[in-house]
């Protein structure tokens, strides 16, 4: 215990002197915290890296212009993480980085020389998220828009060319995304200092009554053929739909009776019966398709 004691006496004997120099103006964050106890139990808050050497961390504890060399030893023992709690490589620290140092001072060493346990990198504030809610506003020049969640309020969903859109089955571009849209995921990496998710991927909720089967009329604009199996482009409203007809598809005239396809003629109003595919919503397999013209 008296070998203990005289260590933490000598580190306090060294330190000290910078205790009492001269006071500088410097912002508080740049204020470093040194603990130690009578059992070389070392902590430190707000260590600035000047250089990091394979595993060796070399960094100053800083009082304005004042300043303590820490060299922080690391091993496959130390846990490194990241501001909010993320897993950190030792690779990612750099030089400027903001280091809070856990560990454990050497024995004999003439200078502040840790073996750390713990450290965390103040600087890396990005991390994997995973977020969900309301889509708020959408920016389709900026490649973005805006998550109301839960765990940030409001957050900025940035997209890139290789990020992945889903709504239901189907790959949607940005466009297709509008204000009230449910978000069941936005995967990526959120930076805290911006609030902004770099997304790779988003899914977002699609209504499955939109694929339930019911009646659609338009106007036939093109017949790939006169006989089945065979396809029609119909513009509903104004939206043109391929309308796929099987060998099993009815097809009737406005009296109700069976006919043949060769009677539909392009222009003419007609009606059919099907539903939307998963994968395409402007593709309609049909079961009955109807020409009202004659």
């Amino acid at each position: 215990m008296i070998h203990k004691r005289n260590i933490a006496l000598a580190v306090a004997i060294f330190i000290l002197p910078f205790f009492l120099a001269p006071v500088f103006t410097y912002a508080a964050n740049d204020y470093s915290e040194l603990h130690l106890n009578t059992d070389s139990v070392f902590s430190a808050k707000n260590l600035f890296v000047i250089q990091r050497s394979g595993t060796v961390i070399y960094t100053r504890a800083r009082w304005g212009q004042t300043f303590v060399r820490v060299t922080v030893f690391t091993d496959k023992g130390t846990v490194l993480t990241k501001k909010y709690g993320g897993n950190a490589l030792l690779s990612e620290i750099k030089e400027g980085d903001l280091l809070n140092v856990e560990g454990v001072l050497a024995v004999g060493a003439d200078e502040v020389v840790v073996t750390a346990k713990k450290v965390k990198d103040l600087s890396l504030q990005s991390e994997p998220k995973n977020l969900l809610g309301t889509v708020r506003s959408v920016n389709g020049n900026g490649n973005s828009f805006v998550l109301k969640n839960t765990t940030f309020g409001s957050t900025t969903i940035a997209i890139s060319s290789s990020t992945i859109l889903k709504k239901g089955v189907r790959t949607v571009p940005l466009g297709e995304v509008v204000v009230g849209d449910k978000v069941l995921s936005a995967s990526g990496v959120y930076d805290y200092k911006t609030n902004i998710l770099s997304a790779t991927s988003t899914e977002f909720y699609q209504d499955k009554t939109v694929f339930n089967p019911r009646n659609f009329s338009g106007t036939l604009k093109e017949i790939s053929g006169t006989t089945l199996p065979a396809s029609l482009t119909v513009v509903v409203g104004n939206t043109p739909y391929t309308v796929f007809l099987t060998e099993k598809t009815l097809l009737f005239n406005k009296t109700r009776k069976a006919t043949s396809l060769s009677r539909f003629v392009v222009g003419d109003s007609v009606r059919f019966y099907g539903k939307i595919r998963q994968s395409n919503l402007t593709e309609i397999d049909a079961d009955v398709a109807s020409d009202l013209n004659f």
